[in-house]
């Protein structure tokens, strides 16, 4: 490495990251879970190269089940791992592997003693360790775990994290995805409003956003997994209309009264029917979103796990919000991958629109920096935000952590080296991108305070 790398790489190193998404447990629930390693590491995105590697569902299964030795555990792993070594996901295990627990990486010859270490790490203070001194994190933004958005004890979750490590942004996915009775009945159970009409979905949707509102900074918009991301213009009475319809179809769904089983027909829309519904939803959480100046955060580009369609989530299907709200503030996620290119230029466009690079420093560590080279000659620099772990347990967003400064310590060298920038203005440049910029969106003054 040259010694412009080594300088702008030490000076990286320094810089105290605001993360702009997570998805950790809180640390008294991680602790109060025995810690083993497979069933850790293999939670996400590692595992969905293994299977892509040709590793079965079953498989998967078995090597985080805790109830099977390690040693058998490890046989099924070892030639699916040994297959995706060369990855991103690999890459941050590894590392978080060696750093962390002083171990050569997962191999055959440590995962016994990484099992021993990750055991005594897991106590009180473990994510002081992993994320204010290993990792540099000042403040995480945490998207809650997918679990919650159905959890009735939603509002006692988003009260109870720890404020001194993250700060909570939250989903709305269940009013969204809402397209059977059953969904409808559903929602006024768990949040205590009975649901009779459209007017008492609405307000339902506005109550619960209203009791949220209190403890988050912004909402999460994830349901690029389950749909398109072009969210149409619908009418309130389109919307009334194909709820109706949905309130008065049969429920599909048996049940015992007075000792009679009665079972319920199905009948009523289609999906594609009932997608209007769903955008209208949509635009009113964002029109609920802006009232409170909250961030909108939005996933594009690459699904987490396996057989998901990616053009579903190409960020340029979303042109259309970004022109109707434009007080809005939209955090666009995972620099769009693949669509790097086509977020480059929705960025360059829109002042309401801004790139996160969140989770993509280990898609692929490559791109990341092309990508990140490239949005410097055509985005203004402080609207790009330089990591986000995206990750459940915290020794990834170390492992992220690292591959992100190298990338962003190796795409500045780069600049500085072909006379673009200078030495000095590349550090100045990192500060802002790992720091700076999403310090000042999420106006983290006032969170750290509260820290």
């Amino acid at each position: 490495m040259t010694n412009t790398y080594q300088t702008i790489r030490k000076a990286v190193d320094q810089i105290r990251i605001i993360d702009t998404h997570e998805h950790l447990i809180q640390e008294n629930e991680r602790t109060s879970r025995p810690a083993d390693p497979f069933q850790t590491l293999f939670t996400q995105y590692a595992s969905s190269d293994l299977v892509s590697a040709g590793m079965t569902r079953d498989d998967l299964d078995k090597i985080r089940n805790t109830n099977l030795s390690l040693d058998k555990r490890w046989k099924i792993l070892a030639p699916f791992w040994q297959n995706i070594q060369t990855t991103g996901y690999s890459r941050a295990i590894n590392i978080a592997v060696r750093d962390l627990y002083g171990l050569n990486g997962l191999t055959e010859d440590t995962y016994k003693k990484l099992a021993s270490r990750m055991k005594d790490a897991n106590k009180p203070g473990v994510y002081k360790w992993l994320l204010k001194e290993k990792s540099r994190t000042d403040i995480a933004i945490l998207d809650l775990p997918r679990r919650i958005d159905v959890d009735p004890v939603l509002l006692s979750t988003l009260q109870e994290v720890d404020r001194k490590y993250m700060v909570p942004v939250a989903r709305f996915d269940d009013f969204i995805l809402a397209k059977e009775r059953l969904d409808f009945e559903a929602i006024g159970a768990r949040y205590g409003v009975p649901i009779h009409s459209f007017s008492d979905f609405m307000h339902s949707l506005e109550t619960h956003f209203e009791k949220c509102s209190k403890w988050i900074i912004g909402i999460k918009i994830d349901i690029a997994y389950n749909r398109t991301l072009r969210f149409n213009r619908v009418s309130e009475k389109e919307a009334e209309d194909i709820f109706t319809k949905i309130f008065n179809q049969t429920n599909v769904k048996s049940r015992t009264m007075r000792g009679v089983s009665e079972i319920y027909s199905p009948e009523g829309l289609s999906y594609v029917e009932t997608l209007p519904l769903q955008d209208y939803i949509l635009h009113k959480i964002i029109q609920l979103a802006i009232k409170k100046n909250f961030v909108i955060q939005i996933h594009t580009g690459l699904q987490e796990g396996n057989d998901n369609v990616v053009t579903n989530s190409d960020p340029t299907l979303l042109v259309n919000l970004f022109s109707e709200y434009k007080e809005a503030k939209f955090d666009i996620f995972h620099g769009g991958y693949p669509y790097t290119r086509e977020l480059g230029a929705l960025a360059k466009n829109f002042p309401n629109v801004y790139i996160d690079m969140c989770w993509l420093h280990i898609i692929s560590p490559y791109r990341a920096r092309q990508a990140l080279n490239e949005w410097l000659d055509t985005v203004p620099e402080n609207k790009i935000f330089g990591f986000g772990g995206d990750y459940s347990f915290a020794e990834g967003t170390y492992g992220h952590a690292v591959i992100a400064r190298e990338n962003i310590a190796m795409a500045l060298t780069e600049r500085v080296e072909d006379g673009i920038i200078k030495q000095d203005e590349a550090i100045t440049l990192a500060k802002k991108i790992l720091r700076d910029n999403p310090y000042h969106f999420f106006d983290c003054k006032t969170l750290l305070a509260r820290s």
